[in-house]
């Protein structure tokens, strides 16, 4: 899976959004998300190669989500299960187009 350092870009290139696009929280879908979180988390020093900076681990979240995600890491794990179901249909429908 393609990894870069912007994961920000990479998060707007493949969702199509242009960088300065702000989504609605997949977490709550009541506010603008203002954080891309990494569901597995790279740490304070971040991690060797990006490796964390992949599609399948960035979830644009309210700030609200992004401090309960902290909190609480099993939402981390709902929202796993969520983002691949988004990729998935994501990908059907590139190949359907």
């Amino acid at each position: 899976m393609k990894t870069s350092k912007n994961y920000k870009k990479l998060f707007a290139d493949f969702w199509g959004y242009h960088e300065t696009d702000i989504p609605i929280c997949w977490g709550c879908y009541n506010q603008q998300a203002v954080d891309i979180h990494h569901l597995i988390p790279k740490g304070m020093g971040g991690v060797k190669n990006n490796r964390l900076n992949r599609i399948d681990n960035l979830f644009p979240v309210c700030r609200s989500c992004h401090n309960l995600a902290h909190k609480d890491k099993s939402i981390n794990e709902e929202w796993k299960v969520k983002l691949q179901e988004k990729i998935y249909h994501k990908e059907w429908e590139n190949l359907h187009d």
